[in-house]
């Protein structure tokens, strides 16, 4: 016999009503009503340590890389610019989020920073996140002008074209998130017999805006990754094309490509690739479990023992990818690119701050001033090669030896 209804709602109401009836014999008033006020320890502490990896991590992460980026001349090409806009929108949504997460972890309720705090965090975690999607859409874009339109790419890449798009994407992402961070407000529960909870306030969605989450899900999420996948299939397909010999005088203006470049040119690929897809994985659980709050609530689908257990396995595991996605991006830069790996270096040595010629003479100044053997550093002389500003064989994240 199948299952009505209202033989769920039965069980829903069995199991809250012995779950509140055991908290009532070990708990005070506010959790009979509303639960505990934080999981068990065995969850909490986990979680705990996991965000604080993520936090040191992702903060000193992204700090080093605007440093690198800010630091050395060399670096400051049309896709570091986005990947310094990549930075500082990941390092503003771990400092402005996560402490107050970890905070949550062990408080549920009641929330002590006000409506205010609770409606600016909203729109800085909204703002960055929309920020994040749009700068990797952006330079996924220069790049597929880069490779497969390097003539065009002269005029997309141009270093004040990207500074008024980075602008451009920071006002979009604000102006975006303004409705999302509009609905939220402090909450209460209500005693059976009637009366707010004082004690249970929190910050959660409180003037719903019909269909915003499926906007943002849409907007800054499927839409981009669309966009993404279909860009960097045609990057593939151009630099398979080019590895066997094709269409040589529109990459390389009639010169041959080295095997050396078209190496470079794969492994800079394969860091964009890595970073989109990990975002993906990283922002599905987000999505998925805002989108599944919205619909249990809108369907009134009755909350069985199971549902909720999903939820709540959904909510923590979100939680982590949210911020790791965060974290992860400078990792892969370090980890992928010889050429960031070599900017670090210089950053903190005398070679820091000066274009690719004048590291090479700052080495060999360098190296004989603290009387060690002399060698050439990591940068490629390109006298008589095209000079066009930021083509794909001049960024300086292509320039890997």
């Amino acid at each position: 016999m199948e299952e009505t209804s209202e033989d769920l709602e039965n069980q829903t109401y069995i199991y809250y009503n012995f779950n509140y009836s055991m908290y009532c014999k070990n708990y005070s008033l506010v959790e009979c009503h509303i639960g505990p006020i934080r999981d068990p320890l065995t969850t909490v502490i986990p979680m705990t340590l996991v965000y604080s990896i993520i936090l040191m991590t992702g903060v000193l992460g992204n700090i080093l890389t605007c440093i690198v980026i800010a630091h050395n001349r060399y670096m400051h090409t049309a896709t570091n610019y986005y990947l310094f806009s990549l930075a500082v929108s990941d390092l503003l949504l771990l400092v402005l989020g996560l402490p107050q997460e970890i905070y949550m972890l062990w408080y549920r309720y009641p929330y002590f920073f006000g409506e205010s705090f609770c409606i600016l965090r909203g729109l800085s975690s909204e703002m960055c996140t929309n920020a994040s999607v749009l700068t990797i859409t952006a330079f996924t874009v220069e790049r597929y002008y880069a490779i497969c339109h390097p003539f065009r790419a002269q005029v997309m890449s141009s270093l004040p074209r990207v500074v008024k798009t980075i602008v451009c994407i920071w006002f979009g992402a604000a102006v975006c998130a303004l409705p999302t961070a509009l609905q939220l407000g402090i909450s209460y529960h209500e005693y059976p017999e009637g009366g707010d909870i004082l004690e249970s306030a929190s910050c959660s969605v409180v003037s719903p805006i019909p269909h915003i989450f499926e906007f943002s899900t849409g907007m800054f999420y499927a839409l981009p990754l669309l966009i993404i996948s279909v860009l960097y299939v045609l990057i593939g397909l151009r630099l398979r094309r080019a590895s066997i010999g094709s269409h040589p005088d529109s990459i390389n203006d009639g010169n041959h490509v080295s095997k050396q470049k078209m190496n470079s040119r794969k492994a800079v690929v394969k860091m964009l690739v890595a970073v989109v897809i990990l975002f993906a994985l990283c922002w599905s659980p987000f999505h998925a479990q805002r989108l599944m709050a919205i619909y249990v609530e809108v369907t009134q689908i009755p909350i069985t023992v199971p549902l909720e257990n999903i939820f709540n396995t959904l909510t923590y595991v979100s939680g982590i990818t949210y911020y790791l996605s965060a974290t992860i991006n400078p990792i892969l830069y370090q980890l992928l690119s010889v050429k960031f790996r070599q900017a670090l270096k210089d950053t903190f040595t005398c070679s820091g701050g000066q274009t690719d010629s004048e590291r090479e003479m700052t080495s060999l100044h360098c190296d004989n001033r603290n009387r060690i053997a002399v060698k050439k550093v990591s940068s490629v002389s390109y006298v008589g090669e095209d000079p066009r500003p930021n083509d794909v064989c001049d960024d300086p994240l292509l320039k890997e030896v």
